[in-house]
């Protein structure tokens, strides 16, 4: 079913849970800094009925939406109703919306949203950026280095392994750091079985035609688009997901591709994903490769 919103902008997933009223605080600041509309979905199964855009809305839509102008009555909000299962929803808004945004268990429909079935058909086949505000922003448990580490506090972390789904989160992730006016920190892990570990480097002064100047070169393009965005290279070692969980601590954003390679394969499906969108101490943005490059750096 096709969603016709004239400019849905940032679509976030209503359901009244208290992790749907994060991804909606979320989605609603996001809108701001994008300088996009918010739409505000709310899926009620019904074969007669059709998507439709709310004048007044109530029960759990009108309860987001009210959240949403209350905090930033200068944003505009939009309800919509959609008369399908939440995955076929938000698969729907996504084909025209700039990101789509989930809040990681709810009820109702949503639940189930960490390990069942809606990340799993949502992220990977969502035609625009997914992010999920995980279960550590309401009551879950934040995931603390051994050593104390602070990781990157107020920057976008990427984790990128070179991979097609990576270069797209490589474009979404200095969009968002452009449009919030912090920097990105590019993650690289040589997958092991020690305790994480990582140091800074330096791809763009590398030996050019070199493994790490080749391996980079994606990134160091992508970051040429956007010049106000300061980039920092770290390589990694150990646990991929534990490796991307300490540099993500008090981030603003970790983004992964869906399907990687070397430490990053299985993204979506496997463990990796599991751990991160349980335990990151932010947002998780999620792309696959299918996402169209003007899509994921908002440059369409």
């Amino acid at each position: 079913m096709t969603v016709e919103i004239p400019e849905p902008g940032v679509v976030v997933g209503a359901d009244g849970s208290e992790h749907g009223i994060a991804a909606l605080r979320w989605a609603a600041a996001t809108a701001v800094a994008y300088g996009l509309p918010l739409t505000v979905l709310h899926a009620r199964p019904d074969a007669i009925a059709e998507p439709t855009l709310l004048a007044e809305p109530d029960g759990v839509l009108g309860d987001a939406v009210a959240v949403a102008r209350a905090e930033y009555p200068g944003l505009q909000t939009r309800a919509l109703q959609m008369p399908d299962a939440p995955v076929q929803s938000l698969l729907a808004a996504g084909e025209e919306a700039d990101i789509v945004v989930i809040g990681s268990r709810g009820i109702e429909g949503f639940r189930g949203l960490l390990l069942g079935s809606t990340t799993m058909h949502v992220a990977p086949y969502a035609q625009c950026p997914v992010v999920v505000v995980h279960s550590a922003l309401e009551g879950g448990v934040l995931f603390e280095a051994s050593d104390g580490y602070p990781g990157n506090p107020g920057q976008v972390v990427l984790g990128y392994d070179g991979s097609p789904a990576a270069n797209r989160a490589a474009a979404f992730a200095f969009r968002h750091a452009e449009a919030i006016g912090c920097g990105v920190v590019a993650v690289t892990v040589e997958a092991g079985r020690g305790d994480p570990e990582a140091e800074p480097i330096d791809p763009e002064n590398a030996t050019p035609g070199s493994d790490t100047s080749a391996f980079h070169s994606p990134v160091i393009v992508t970051a040429s688009s956007f010049p106000d965005v300061p980039v920092s290279f770290v390589a990694g070692y150990g646990r991929p997901a534990e490796v991307l969980l300490t540099q993500a601590i008090s981030a603003e954003l970790l983004v992964v591709g869906s399907r990687g390679s070397g430490g990053f394969a299985g993204l979506i499906m496997g463990s990796v994903s599991q751990k991160v969108l349980a335990h990151a101490s932010c947002p998780v943005a999620v792309l696959h490769p299918g996402i169209p490059a003007e899509t994921a750096s908002g440059m369409a």
